[in-house]
């Protein structure tokens, strides 16, 4: 809620509890009573604990749009045994730095000329030799968690707050093979 919504909530709720009391005074009854119990609820929509941003995506396959300069650049796809953690970090505004620092990650590469996760095949082959990686809009990245699984992610958008755009945003389509094998296809 933004500041103002939160100050007509409780201007309301104020004065619903004030009349429900008053009305109460002059003439009791249910009636009152329930403009002082619905002002009441809207003072405790202001302090009621709401649900936090998520960082995290439990299916197997999605798109995921998150502020990369929040939750240290971390987001997680799949769990349990299908588990990925990402961790990203600023670059550009159309290039974005992956590491294979979480615990979860065994190692990762991007996947050269290759458009569509789809396209993917025998991805063990390709150079998961380095800790991090600096892929381009439109690049796949292929990630091997501590298990031995495979998850590609396909980056479509990147914003970098200090060039054009407002906020740091990366925009990533994932799937995560459930066989465990390194073929997309």
């Amino acid at each position: 809620m933004t500041v103002s919504q939160r100050n007509v909530v409780r201007t309301l709720s104020l004065l619903s509890i004030a009349g429900g009391i008053a009305w109460q005074l002059f003439e009791p009854g249910f009636e009152p009573s329930l403009f002082v119990i619905v002002g009441l609820m809207g003072l405790f929509t202001q302090w009621w604990p709401t649900r936090r941003k998520s960082y995290a995506a439990r299916r197997l396959s999605g798109t995921v749009t998150f502020n990369y300069s929040n939750n240290d650049g971390r987001y997680v796809i799949g769990r349990e045994e299908l588990l990925f953690e990402t961790a990203w970090s600023k670059a550009s505004d159309t290039s974005i730095h992956i590491y294979k620092d979480p615990p979860s990650i065994d190692s990762l590469a991007i996947a050269p000329g290759v458009a569509h996760i789809k396209d993917l095949r025998s991805v063990s082959g390709l150079d998961f030799s380095s800790r991090s990686r600096t892929p381009q809009e439109g690049d796949v990245i292929v990630l091997k968690n501590k298990y031995g699984k495979y998850a590609a992610l396909k980056v479509s958008d990147i914003k970098d707050s200090t060039r054009s755009d407002l906020i740091d945003e990366i925009t990533f389509s994932y799937v995560i093979n459930p066989d465990g094998g390194d073929d997309f296809r």
